[in-house]
């Protein structure tokens, strides 16, 4: 199996780094993006407190304030991407160990494997073969202004 990761770690290298790119991307967003809620939630906290049909609302507004990063309260933007960083390259590990495990299950001939892959958009296509049988392995990429940059990998 550990040849079969090489492969596809060495295919899917565009992949990586274009993943990479959109975390960075989104990572700078989102901080400044939660700076301004909790400037927001300051505002509205402030106003809002004593009022006790506002309970509810503050006691859901807490939980948000109690997911949000460490990095954003102490104003460490250069950690809060770094750690987005790194979380998305364990996602990238993660799913090409994922993809390996899938693609083993369809029994190729590993000594005999060989890889094509194209770079279709934002998404990749990767097709494995060992001369008998052919699998596909292709990703999905979302990404937004709020949405955090992910994918997933579909095999035919």
């Amino acid at each position: 199996m550990k040849n079969l990761i090489d492969i596809l770690t060495s295919e899917t290298q565009s992949l990586k780094a274009q993943y990479i790119q959109f975390t960075d991307e989104w990572a700078n967003q989102e901080f400044y993006r939660l700076k301004q809620w909790l400037e927001d939630y300051r505002t509205w906290h402030t106003e809002n407190f004593a009022k006790k049909e506002m309970i509810n609302e503050c006691s859901r507004k807490e939980k948000i304030k109690a997911s949000i990063p460490y990095e954003v309260f102490a104003n460490k933007i250069e950690e809060f991407v770094e750690k987005q960083i790194k979380n998305a390259e364990k996602h990238y590990t993660n799913s090409i160990e994922k993809l390996a495990l899938r693609i083993e299950q369809k029994q190729l001939n590993i000594n005999n494997l060989k890889a094509v892959t194209s770079h279709i958009g934002v998404n990749i296509d990767t097709t494995l073969t060992d001369g008998e049988k052919v699998v596909r392995a292709f990703t999905i990429i979302a990404n937004g202004e709020i949405n955090r940059p992910h994918y997933r990998y579909l095999i035919k």
